[in-house]
Formats: C-alpha cells, sequence, structure tokens
C-alpha cells in the first residue's frame, strides 16, 4: 500500500518558501506480497508547489516520524541510505517552481515476514523538511519454494525413431522450463528410471549407453536454472543391438534427493541386423535452397516455393506500431505455419522495423538499445517457439554497410556486438535450441572478415552465432552481368571465408540481380543463366561449408530482383532457372517435410479472431473483470477431446495469469465442443486486472494435447491504471457546472485565432482535487484544443468554485464558409474515473475576408493559407485508396512508408498543383532518379513536378546529431520555421521517432510532418500528420509535443521542441 492519495503532514519547520505536492507514485513489485530480502524500486513524484527552485542542495530524507498511515507499522529506511541528494536519484540539476520531478529509491525487503513502513520527506538546504511525508507498506510473505517444470518440446538427431539401426548414436533433447519457484542449480541431477509408465509397460527398458546419473550441468552446461527460465536437456545415446522396441526413462532430482516432475520417457524401435562399425553413417550434407519473400508486397505463393528448405522475411512490429506479440498473431503465425507445413523454414531477420527503440544510430546510445531490442527478439522468439527448429533467427541486415546503403543501416562492430550477444542470449533463453545468424555482410570478403573478427574481439573472442551470413552481389561463376566482372568470383569469397572461419558455416541470405530501376526482359536469359550457375557451385563444391543459400528475391516489387514480374508472372529463363535451384534443394527434403508434418499436422490450431469486453485495454482499472474470447480452427489431423487442456505459460517478467486458475480441461472452456479437424471453437476466458497498476501485463497461455506438447497459444496483454472509488461509503468526487467564463457558444472567430476556453464550475463533492486529477477531451472535435487531450486541473478543496481552462484554436473554415466546431470534456479524478457535469466548448470558424467578386480572402492568398483552410487537401496515407501501393519502385507500401510521399503531395496542393499520394506516387515514377530511388522519394521531386518550387535544403536541428542526407548551416532552426509559418510557405519537419508513451503509437521509421502553426507561448507547434487514419484526418491539427516530443524537467522550451524535430525542409516560391 502507498501513501498516492494521503493527507499532507508538513514539518512545522519546513524551509521558508520551499513546498512540495504529492503527484504520483509507481512501484515495480506487489507490495501486498513480497517476498524476504528481495529487492525492488519505488518512485514518488512531487511537484515543485513553492517560489524557490530546487537543486543538488535539496535531499530526501528518512523520517520516522509517526504517520497515521503507519504509525502501528515497523518503520526503517528498508536498505536505502537515510539521506540522499535528489539529483543522484532522478532529479535534473534544477527544478524550476511549477515542475514535477520523480525520485527513485531501492529497497531490500526485511527477512522476517510481517507489515513494515518507511516515510520520507524532502529537506532543504538548511535541513529543514517541507512538503508531505511520502510512504509505503510494504507485506512481506514467507515463499514456499516448490519444484516442477513445464514439458516444452522435444526434439531428435534420427529421424525416425521406429526405425533405427543397431547400435545407431542418437540423441534426444528436451526443453523444460523451471515452472516452480525453487531455482535448479547445476547439481540438481537427471537419473535413470526403470519404472514403465502407461505408454511404455509393454516395451523392453534400456539404458541405451546412457550413464545412471547425471548432473545437471554434465547435460545443460548450466550453473542454475531460475524459475522461469527453460534449459535443454541432451542425451547421447545408442541404440541396442538386437532389433525390438525399447523405451528409455529419465527424471529430475533436486540436489536434496527430492524427486519431482514426473518421468520423461522415449521410445525406439531397432531393425535390420547388427552394424559392424557400430554406427550408421550419416548421408552427405547438402544445400538447403531458399528464397527471400517480403509478406507485406505479396502473397505467400506456398504452392510455388513448396521444395525450397528456407524462406527469409522480416518481423515488422513497431515500424507498423503492433507489439510482438500482436504482430504474430495479426501478420505472421498463419504465414510460419503455411510455410513449415509445406516443409519449409522461416529465417526471419529482427531489425530497426522490430524494435526502433531509441534510434542509436541518429542519437547515439546503443548499450540502452542493445537492452530494449533484446527483450523485443526475446519476445518474439517466446511465441515463434512454438514451432521448433523450423524458425530461425538473423539478427540485423547488412549492418556491415556505409551510409550509401540506403536499405540498411550500418553500426559500427563494436556497437554490433552488444547488441548481437544481447539478441542471441534473449532469444535462446526464449526459443531454447534456436538457431541464430550473424547479420548478412555485403561489404565483400576483406571489409567483412575485418568487421566479423572486430566483433568476435570485443566479445572477448566469443563469435555466439551458428552461422556466419554474406550477401555476395555480383559475385559470379562464369556469366558476368552488367559491370560484375569487376568485383570477382563467387569462389574467391566463399574460400576466404572458409579460411578466415573453418568452425563457422557460412549461410548465403542473399545474392541476386538487383537493382533500384527495372530490368527489362533482355536480361532475363542471362539472369537465368547466372542463377544456375551460382546454384550449382555452391552445391558442387562447397555444399559441406555452405548449408543454406537464400535467393533474393520472389518478385520485382523487391528491388527488381524477381523470379516473377511485379504482378506475379514468371519471368521466361528465370523461373526456369528458380524451377532448377527448387530441385537441387537439400536431398533429404522429403524426409524433413515428412517429419514436419508428422509433428505440425497431429495437433495444429490456426488462430482466427480476436474480441474482449474492454472499451480500451491500454487503461484497465486495477482489480477489475473482463472477458477475452479467442477463436480457433482445428487445422490439424486429431480431434481435440479429452485429455486436451488449456495451460498457462510465464512468460518473464510483467507475466501473469490474469485469473486465479493456471490450468483448465480444454473443454470447459471452449465452446462448440470436441472439435474435429476443420472445426472451429471460441476459448472464452474470464480475467481480472492485477491489482498493481502504473504497467502492462502479459498472459500467455497454451494449447496443450494429450502428450502435453503445445500446438498452440494465445495472450491477453493489458496496462493497468488506478481503481476507481467505489463501494458503500466511498469519498467520491463531484462537479456542479457553474458558467461559462470566456467563450460563450457559438461565439465567431476568424479561422487560426487562439483563444483560451474557461468554465467556472464547483467541487461539490467531498474529495479535495489535486494531484492527479485532469480535465479530458471526450468526442467532438480535438483540433480545437490543438490535439492535447487532457489538461490538469487547480486544487480545489470541497465547495470551492475554480476556473477550468483550455487553450485552444479556431479550425480552417472548410470551403471559405462559417463552419461550426464544438469538443465535450469531462473531469477526471485520480483513479480515472469520470465524474461531474459535462461541459461545452462551441464556436463557428469564419474566413479571414469573405469572399468578393471571385477574389481569394487575405488569409488564403499565401500557400499555408490554402492548405489550412482547405482540409480536402490532408491527406493520409493510412487511406485505404492509396495504403497498399507500393512506394516507387521498391517493395514498400505508402501506409508503412509513404510519410514524405503525402507530406508532398499536401504541399503541392498547396501551391496550387492538386495531387493526392496515389497520383503523385505515380507522377514521380516517371521522373527518374529526380523522382524515386527504389522506394526513397527525393527531396527534390516537388521542384520537378511544379516548375518555379524551390526546396531548401534539409537543416538538421542540432550540429552534431548525425541525421543521415542532412547538413548544418549554424541557423537557428526554430527561427528558421517560425520565419516560413509568418511567410505562409511549407514546412516538412522529420520528427523524433523515440516513444514517449510505451504504447507504439510514435514508433515511425523515419516519419514526415507538416509544420502550420505555432503556438501562442512558443512551447509547442501545430502540426498535419499523414499517419493519422483516413477517418480522422480533418481532426487536425495537432500538438507536435504531445506525440513527439518529450518535455524534459530543468531543459528550455526551445530545446525540447529542438529535441523532437530532427530536420527542417522549407518548399516555396521566389
Amino acid at each position: 500500500m502507498t501513501d498516492n492519495v494521503s493527507m499532507a503532514l508538513v514539518s512545522p519547520t519546513a524551509t521558508i518558501g520551499d513546498a512540495a505536492a504529492v503527484a504520483g507514485f509507481a512501484t515495480d513489485v506487489d507490495l501486498n506480497r513480497v517476498a524476504p530480502g528481495a529487492s525492488f524500486r519505488a518512485t514518488w513524484t512531487f511537484r515543485n508547489s513553492g517560489p524557490t527552485t530546487w537543486d543538488g542542495r535539496y535531499r530526501l530524507i528518512y523520517s520516522d516520524a509517526p504517520h497515521p498511515e503507519t504509525a502501528t507499522n515497523n518503520r526503517s529506511p528498508l536498505g536505502a541510505p537515510a539521506a540522499v541528494a535528489i539529483t543522484d536519484i532522478g532529479a535534473p540539476a534544477s527544478v524550476r517552481p511549477g515542475e514535477s520531478v520523480s525520485l527513485t529509491l531501492h529497497f531490500t525487503a526485511p527477512q522476517t515476514p510481517g507489515v513494515h513502513a518507511t516515510n520520507w520527506q524532502l529537506a532543504g538546504p538548511d535541513g529543514g523538511r517541507f512538503g508531505p511525508v511520502r510512504w509505503l507498506r510494504v507485506v512481506v510473505v514467507p515463499q514456499a519454494r516448490s519444484l516442477g517444470y513445464d514439458l516444452l518440446g522435444f526434439r531428435n538427431s534420427a529421424g525416425d525413431f521406429n526405425n533405427l539401426q543397431p547400435a545407431q548414436q542418437f540423441s534426444g533433447t528436451w526443453t523444460v522450463r523451471n515452472s516452480g519457484s525453487r531455482a535448479w542449480n547445476g547439481d540438481f541431477r537427471v537419473a535413470y528410471s526403470d519404472a514403465p509408465t502407461a505408454d511404455t509397460a509393454q516395451l523392453a527398458r534400456d539404458l541405451m549407453g546412457a550413464k545412471p546419473v547425471y548432473s545437471l550441468r554434465q547435460l545443460s552446461g548450466r550453473e542454475s536454472v531460475a524459475p522461469g527460465e527453460s534449459v535443454d536437456i541432451r542425451l547421447d545415446l545408442i541404440a541396442p543391438r538386437e532389433t525390438g522396441a525399447y523405451a528409455f526413462h529419465w527424471q529430475l532430482q533436486s540436489d536434496d534427493d527430492q524427486v519431482f516432475g514426473g518421468v520423461r520417457w522415449l521410445r525406439i524401435g531397432v531393425v535390420g541386423g547388427p552394424d559392424p562399425g557400430g554406427t550408421r553413417p550419416t548421408d552427405g550434407a547438402g544445400v538447403a535452397f531458399g528464397m527471400n519473400i517480403n509478406p507485406e508486397a505479396h502473397g505467400a505463393d506456398v504452392d510455388k516455393l513448396a521444395g525450397l528448405g528456407w524462406v527469409r522475411w522480416v518481423f515488422w512490429a513497431s515500424r507498423i506500431k503492433l507489439s510482438p506479440e500482436e504482430a504474430y498473431q495479426q501478420k505472421y503465425r498463419s504465414l510460419i505455419q503455411a510455410y513449415a507445413a509445406a516443409g519449409i523454414r522461416s529465417l526471419i531477420v529482427l531489425h530497426q522495423d522490430t524494435e526502433w527503440g531509441n534510434a542509436p544510430w541518429q542519437h547515439g546510445g546503443w548499450a540502452a538499445y542493445a537492452e530494449t531490442f533484446a527483450k523485443a527478439c526475446g519476445r518474439v522468439a517466446a511465441v515463434c517457439s512454438e514451432f521448433g527448429d523450423r524458425v530461425a533467427y538473423q539478427i540485423f541486415n547488412e549492418q556491415d554497410s556505409g551510409p550509401d546503403n540506403h536499405s540498411a543501416i550500418g553500426i559500427a562492430a563494436e556497437d554490433y556486438a552488444i547488441v548481437l550477444d544481447q539478441a542471441q542470449e534473449a532469444i535462446r533463453r526464449a526459443h531454447p535450441g534456436a538457431t541464430v545468424v550473424i547479420g548478412g555482410l555485403n561489404t565483400g570478403p576483406d571489409n567483412a572478415i575485418r568487421y566479423a573478427r572486430k566483433v568476435q574481439a570485443t566479445l572477448g573472442g566469443r563469435l555466439p552465432v551458428d552461422a556466419l551470413a554474406i550477401h555476395p552481389y555480383g559475385r559470379y561463376v562464369h556469366k558476368i552481368l552488367f559491370n560484375y566482372g569487376s568485383i570477382g568470383k563467387l569462389s574467391d569469397s566463399l574460400n576466404r571465408f572458409r579460411d578466415a572461419f573453418p568452425d563457422k558455416p557460412l549461410w548465403i541470405t542473399e545474392v541476386g540481380v538487383a537493382n533500384d530501376t527495372p530490368i527489362g526482359p533482355r536480361h532475363y536469359a542471362d539472369i537465368g543463366i547466372y542463377l544456375r550457375e551460382v546454384v550449382d557451385e555452391v552445391a558442387d563444391r562447397y555444399a559441406d561449408y555452405v548449408p543454406v543459400l537464400i535467393w533474393f528475391g520472389w518478385t520485382d516489387l523487391m528491388r527488381n530482383a524477381g523470379i516473377l514480374t511485379a504482378d506475379g508472372q514468371p519471368k521466361p529463363n528465370v523461373f526456369e532457372a528458380f524451377e532448377h535451384m527448387r530441385e537441387r534443394s537439400k536431398p533429404d527434403l522429403e524426409s524433413l517435410m515428412a517429419e514436419g508434418l508428422e509433428s505440425l499436422n497431429q495437433s495444429k490450431a490456426e488462430f482466427l479472431s480476436f474480441a474482449t469486453t474492454l472499451v480500451n485495454y491500454t487503461a484497465v482499472p486495477a482489480g477489475s473483470g473482463f472477458t477475452n474470447s479467442w477463436r480457433f480452427r482445428n487445422s490439424g489431423s486429431t480431434t481435440w477431446g479429452d485429455g486436451f487442456r488449456l495451460a498457462y505459460a510465464p512468460d518473464g517478467e510483467g507475466s501473469d495469469p490474469l485469473m486465479a486458475e493456471h490450468s483448465f480441461d480444454l473443454a470447459a472452456v471452449a465452446a462448440p465442443w470436441p472439435v474435429p479437424p476443420g472445426a472451429e471453437t471460441t476459448i472464452t476466458l474470464a480475467m481480472t486486472a492485477p491489482g498493481r497498476f502504473g504497467r502492462a501485463w502479459r498472459s500467455r497461455w497454451q494449447l496443450r494435447d494429450v502428450a502435453g506438447e503445445a500446438f498452440g497459444h494465445l495472450f491477453a496483454e493489458i496496462t493497468v491504471i488506478p481503481a476507481p472509488t467505489a463501494g458503500t461509503g466511498a469519498r467520491e468526487s463531484a462537479m456542479t457546472f457553474v458558467r461559462d467564463q470566456t467563450v460563450p457558444d457559438g461565439t465567431p472567430f476568424v479561422a487560426g485565432t487562439d483563444f483560451h476556453k474557461q468554465w467556472a464550475v464547483r467541487n461539490t463533492g467531498v474529495r479535495h482535487w489535486g494531484s492527479g486529477y485532469r480535465l479530458v477531451f471526450v468526442q467532438g472535435d480535438i483540433q480545437m484544443a490543438r490535439g492535447v487531450p487532457a489538461h490538469l486541473v487547480p486544487e480545489a478543496r470541497p465547495g470551492d468554485e475554480v476556473i477550468l481552462s483550455v487553450p485552444m484554436s479556431a479550425p480552417p473554415a472548410r470551403g471559405g464558409q462559417t463552419t461550426p466546431y464544438s469538443s465535450l470534456w469531462r473531469l477526471q479524478d485520480d483513479h480515472g474515473a469520470f465524474f461531474g457535469d459535462p461541459v461545452w466548448a462551441k464556436i463557428s470558424s469564419t474566413p479571414a475576408v469573405p469572399v468578393v467578386d471571385g477574389q481569394p480572402p487575405l488569409q488564403t492568398a499565401t500557400a499555408l493559407g490554402r492548405l489550412l483552410n482547405d482540409p480536402s487537401a490532408w491527406y493520409s496515407q493510412l487511406d485505404p485508396r492509396w495504403s497498399g501501393v507500393a512506394v516507387g519502385h521498391g517493395a514498400q507500401r505508402i501506409g508503412a512508408w509513404g510519410c514524405l510521399v503525402t507530406c508532398m503531395a499536401m504541399t503541392l496542393t498547396a501551391y496550387g498543383a492538386r495531387f493526392d499520394p496515389l497520383q503523385l506516387n505515380e507522377r514521380l515514377k516517371q521522373e527518374g532518379d529526380n523522382g524515386f530511388i527504389g522506394a526513397n522519394v527525393q527531396f527534390v521531386a516537388p521542384t520537378v513536378v511544379l516548375p518555379g518550387l524551390k526546396q531548401g535544403k534539409n537543416l538538421r536541428s542540432f550540429e552534431d546529431s548525425g541525421v543521415p542526407f542532412t547538413e548544418w548551416t549554424g541557423e537557428d532552426p526554430l527561427g528558421r520555421i517560425n520565419n516560413a509559418l509568418a511567410l505562409g510557405q511549407i514546412v516538412l519537419a522529420q520528427v523524433d521517432t523515440k516513444p514517449n508513451n510505451g504504447l507504439f503509437d510514435s514508433n515511425i521509421e523515419q516519419h514526415w510532418v507538416l509544420i502550420v502553426q505555432r503556438t501562442p507561448n512558443d512551447d509547442d507547434y501545430l502540426i498535419l500528420d499523414p499517419i493519422v487514419p483516413a477517418g480522422q484526418v480533418h481532426d487536425q491539427p495537432r500538438s507536435l509535443m504531445v506525440k513527439y516530443g518529450n518535455r524534459v524537467a530543468g531543459q528550455t522550451n526551445a530545446i525540447n521542441l529542438r529535441n523532437a524535430i530532427q530536420s527542417t525542409i522549407v518548399y516555396h516560391r521566389n
């Protein structure tokens, strides 16, 4: 329990002038249930409500003074220093009056069970205490340490266990997760068991060459497996020499001899006569050929790709504003499943489109990014782990590139080493046994080998990947295309890598013939020859070193490099060469496919849809109940019936079942039931939000068959907010509207006029309005409030009359005619509950000067004025009329990559050349390198379309920011913007892409907006944002700082604005 809404106790010795108010609280544990000795953090937020500025002389100090909430509890600093400077625990160098600051202390729970408390208060430079006493109570509960595990998967090295040769060597690997509360150490044991099970009672039991007992460290290499962690247990075995059916059993034992988790077993069949050599020779290695695909650009085409070993594609998450789990369920699970059922594995590329993070390639901060990126990789691997070895992972792409490679982000080897190491560790933890490949190196053998060695040196001699990868574009066998002769032979490159890294397999994850402009049919015959020669060279001469070769790419929507044309038609000669590659794919592909079908087609679940009773899953009150439903199709070959279960699968920090039960008979929660192959069913769970608010929670569940094997999963993800005050005797908030203080309903304003709408209201409840109370937009025209949906309210005691105020601007007068606008607002308390009378703002926007004799009003004489007064020229890149169209000559779609094209369409329309994004996209494809290079629209493009239009330089906001394709002239960036706005010119801004609220709604790569107005206090700009949904495009302009900014205490408004704006381009006429 915490003090978030407690009364303030102010010391009578408070420093004169210093004052503070409660402004929030957060912690990273459930304070009602903390283990003895557990470490945790608590953050108190204070608002400087006095006239003095706080600096490093101010401290947060422990207070043993009685407090009503903690007077009866044991009190101590809970392991924290008794006094600490506020600048050491989160405060900037100065906290000015009116600013808020969050202070974080690290605590350690006592070893003694019971209720413990701690009190803290601010102290000034003279030691005088001031402000509220902040407190918390923690309930320390003894932890029962249980032993248990979940079986996550099994795989073997022998293929068909029922068809082994006598004395054949093979291995079985079980992946288990520690589902208990006790950590396993390296002295835990894996012991052979001769006890029969129902599945093996009729079989002979045999040690199969194993020892009776192994330590856990011997089989896994691990010294510890914490609760929630997974581990691979691998046993190397030898089939008996006599034919027959056999079983092998084992059990886990703790270091104090407790047997737990049940008996694990495998069955084998030994056929044929004894092998004199004692082992069965393995088949010669072959090459698994594959294809680079783009799920965003074309269909799955499983029928055409069947016969290949791999497909390779990029996992988009933050780029499309989805969490990894949402992207997996909505886009990629069905894709992986479709390919896996055809025997095709997926190599998933994880890079900036998976997690943009803090964009260190622009701002620096690679260590912080490595941690953020690793968490995202772990979340991707956790959901993909259900497909076992049908999925592998590649960490970034062409990261050894320089600035000339516009399709990749170059990363210094020392920085990439940190990213790679943390990512692979997170992947292997979430998906034990997964294959991890280094990002494809494309700078040629000399540079690429140096790069890989620098990565290795940075990691102390380790190279923690299962394979290296290269992209040897232009390397040839005999046939030389275009100017490739100067690049060199493919064999030279492969030999260099083999000599440099003989212990690491080498994957070719891209090779092909790509160009940013179309490649005509006259080249198809030569490309076909080139493809055949590359395939044969690798298969015939390098199969022992290059196990995988993945061609780039499937269609011409991928840099014009396709086997198929952009409209999906096979290219003559090229498609025949592809068929040759498919035929030469790995020899044991049929057995691999059969194995895949055997494991995947027994019990399979295809996710169809999701429904919830929640209105907003990002704001769920603590303790509130809700119902989620998931609809699945039985896409396997077995009927879901007796013995099938739904089981909770812990998924690291932030994981919670959201209900008391952890396992169900599937029949209890699924209807209709049973579910035969091809039928559909809905799984419904009644869930409850945890009591701990201020963070996101995930709940992941597995569908399990009668053998306990997972064959599908579902998840829920919510963000919990404080619960509203409710119940008999609860102290409730209330408000009564008194009058419109300013701007009576229907007041006319010239479009663009700034004003403050104010309402006089009275606190008619029994609660004091203070920290956490807000005035919140509910419905209507949010652009009236400059896109800002919530505002602080003044403090008010019961009975007080106060003024609520919202700064507003009159939106455009549409079509040059007077246009009515309105917005509805309500008060919200510190628990998120709405209360009191609704209040309205109702105005009319008028043109600056009436239209006379066909002459435009003065305000529309400039491009910016015309744009602001013509909402039909405000475009969304998400508009379905063009969101699915490829940008320029590339594979990306306007909906994901078309922000700059959309801004340019608005710019040209403002200057009198009306284009929508679709029309401009088609026009610029005809302008050569002045229009598009691949999918990248050129800054000069609008000036080519509209003669007389001039393009200013792309100027960055800071001299040393390193934003690509920008210049620094020393000119004040904000002054340049303001001057352009005053002249009615169009300003395009590249905005800060770092999310500021964790909800994935501003995490957009290289995003561009139009700046259209400066706010009266010079602390913000209003923007037209092309990423808004098409249905909300007229709910603009919106605040730049609310969506893309981050107001940092201690920084000036100018610095905060410059931090939000990466660069700007001004388009103007002479």
